[in-house]
């Protein structure tokens, strides 16, 4: 009995490729962006590029040892196979320059630089989301095994491939496996997905390697455990109640007062100037019930508030919980309605300073903070794990916010 899924899901859009009658489908290696695109059988007798142009000013014709990427009447590319997940992930986005961008050309055709990463991919997989697919020297197939030594075989059998290693993804569990040592794993998360996939698709590596370096890195990594019993405390180690109001002060941005304060200063109450000119974490405010931006902000911010349910602690701003996405186009501090997810709840760790750490619940990397001037500041979770270990997370310091006179 085979091993692997043969059916791919039928694309709907006006994403096309067009395959002549001479092209065998199934003797070429499936790109995770076939899922977006819609493929055409057609006559090589009858078909007139210039003609589907009126329709399709965008499109891919397939050939017996190459394709043509067609693109808004521009001179046709000749590209190599191996280059298709690369060339199908930009193709509908810009010019034949971005397309061909990052790739050689070699005896008139473009070609990719590094051997394709083959993925196995399980029928629910994450990598078959959109904001996915744009692994570019990947190609991959269905499989329902967990025997990786089949699948290191198949490997084997494609020269075009990576012989080093290859990847499994089932659900969000990412897994690179040595193909001739298949004991030998390198897992990895979605919000290093894409840090990762350049990696590869740039660098000459092992899945020793990588493992070598994550025991570098791992000081660097908060610790996922939930520890029961958490207790929300303050700056100077008092704990945090449930319901009661406090704000969050962003520690580690530099504040230069001389050269900051302006003359609305005076002009301010009293209570108030305890906040002037420090950094703070302030919620977008929404009407309806769409996540908003969690950013950072000069002079103010939002007030805070803890709840427990079932032994978990969430931040919240009014009704609104903060959250994250496990998205590595997507990363950032929200606020939401409804209690997360899991997957998108808020992870607190504390500092040895009694200052606090987030990260995406489980996550491997802590929040980084980017200032961008006057309008504050952006927090993430994940794009930032290139610099791990370069670079200090954000940290915060819990102020509570006594009752005014």
């Amino acid at each position: 009995m085979s091993c692997f899924v043969t059916n791919i899901p039928t694309p709907t859009s006006n994403r096309v490729a067009f395959v002549p009658d001479y092209v065998n489908m199934d003797a070429l290696d499936k790109c995770l962006q076939d899922n977006r695109v819609t493929f055409i059988p057609i006559s090589t007798a009858t078909f007139d590029a210039q003609v589907e142009h009126k329709t399709y000013p965008r499109f891919l014709l397939l050939g017996k040892d190459y394709f043509v990427a067609h693109i808004d009447g521009e001179a046709p590319v000749k590209c190599n196979y191996e280059a298709r997940n690369k060339v199908m992930s930009e193709f509908w986005l810009g010019r034949i320059q971005r397309v061909t961008s990052d790739l050689k050309q070699v005896n008139g055709l473009w070609v990719s630089w590094r051997p394709l990463v083959h993925y196995f991919v399980y029928e629910g997989a994450d990598s078959l989301q959109s904001e996915c697919m744009t692994l570019h020297n990947t190609v991959f197939e269905y499989a329902n095994t967990d025997d990786f030594g089949a699948l290191a075989e198949i490997v084997k059998r494609k020269p075009h491939c990576e012989q080093k290693y290859f990847g499994v993804n089932n659900g969000q569990t990412y897994t690179l496996v040595n193909t001739d040592n298949i004991e030998q794993k390198y897992e990895f998360s979605r919000l290093n997905l894409r840090t990762l996939g350049f990696k590869l698709w740039k660098e000459e590596t092992t899945v020793q390697s990588l493992i070598d370096e994550e025991a570098q890195l791992a000081v660097f990594r908060p610790n996922p455990s939930c520890r029961p019993g958490f207790k929300l405390r303050d700056g100077d180690g008092r704990e945090i109640v449930d319901g009661e109001p406090f704000m969050l002060h962003i520690v580690n941005y530099e504040y230069d007062p001389e050269s900051e304060m302006d003359d609305e200063y005076d002009d301010i109450p009293e209570y108030e100037r305890q906040f002037y000119g420090k950094e703070w974490i302030e919620a977008m405010s929404s009407a309806d019930q769409r996540p908003c931006f969690v950013n950072g902000a000069l002079h103010n911010g939002t007030r805070f508030h803890a709840e427990t349910i079932d032994g978990i602690m969430y931040i919240k701003n009014e009704n609104r919980y903060l959250n994250t996405h496990l998205d590595p186009m997507d990363d950032y501090l929200y606020s939401d309605v409804g209690v997360p997810a899991k997957d998108n709840r808020i992870q607190i760790h504390y500092a040895e300073d009694g200052n606090i750490l987030l990260s995406a619940w489980g996550g491997r990397t802590y929040a980084n903070y980017e200032w961008m001037g006057d309008d504050g500041g952006m927090i993430t979770f994940g794009l930032e794990e290139i610099y791990l270990g370069q670079s200090n997370p954000l940290k915060l310091r819990i102020v509570r916010l006594e009752k005014q006179s």
